[in-house]
């Protein structure tokens, strides 16, 4: 099995509209880039206000499927969502009151990657869904180099 691991930067921009309110959120901050068989991963932390940071992995299976996982132990929140092109997904968010379903509907998905440089961009835009109600819609547009 090929097992290739890369420093990276990573900048990842998310916008959400929620509740009629845009909000834009900025991550900029050095990364790891795997490879394992045909699937990629990409782990780095988000600082959170509190000095703390969540941990985020980013992995782009060999279909295209993107699965994005963050941990904030110090917030005891931790949540696993899934993007398929133009499909709906379940994820999860558990609290320390228990997991709460939510769904995704990846509404546009891209994925680009250079190997020389390395390089590339995960692009999705989707709704989040909790109880059959969009809560929200997001834009996230991550891009990493070496």
């Amino acid at each position: 099995m090929e097992n290739n691991s890369f420093d990276v930067n990573v900048e990842l921009n998310i916008e959400t509209f929620q509740s009629g309110e845009l909000t834009r959120t900025k991550i900029s901050e050095p990364g790891k880039f795997t490879q394992m068989g045909k699937s990629i991963y990409l782990r780095f932390n988000e600082s959170l206000e509190n000095g703390d940071k969540a941990s985020i992995l980013v992995k782009v299976t060999e279909d295209g499927e993107i699965h994005v996982k963050r941990v904030a132990k110090s917030t005891n929140l931790s949540s696993l969502l899934y993007f398929t092109h133009q499909e709906h997904n379940s994820g999860h968010l558990e609290t320390e009151y228990g997991v709460m379903p939510l769904g995704t509907f990846t509404k546009d998905s891209k994925v680009e990657f250079k190997s020389n440089p390395l390089s590339g961009k995960i692009n999705i835009d989707y709704d989040l869904i909790y109880d059959n109600n969009v809560i929200g819609n997001y834009k996230f547009r991550l891009i990493f180099s070496a």
